[in-house]
């Protein structure tokens, strides 16, 4: 993460906020079609490390996108240093 520009951050950014998106299909679907086999309940179940990739998939995307707005591309003929 560190040395990446906004442009790359944005990139990752977009990546894994696809990924986080496949994530919750399978957690819908696990949520729809599982039993929690556990309790003997017909309470539909989500496995515990479905839901921590999707949480920390979705935190991830979220770090990225903030630090591609934090410092904007410098524009064309100017300093980029700060």
């Amino acid at each position: 993460m560190i040395g990446m520009t906004p442009d790359e951050h944005a990139a990752r950014a977009a990546e894994l906020t696809d990924e986080a998106e496949r994530l919750y299909q399978v957690c819908l679907v696990d949520y729809h079609t599982n039993i929690n086999e556990d309790d003997h309940s017909e309470e539909p179940y989500v496995p515990g490390a479905d839901l921590a990739m999707l949480t920390a998939t979705t935190q991830l995307a979220q770090v990225h996108a903030t630090l591609a707005l934090r410092h904007p591309p410098a524009e064309p003929g100017t300093d980029s240093q700060r």
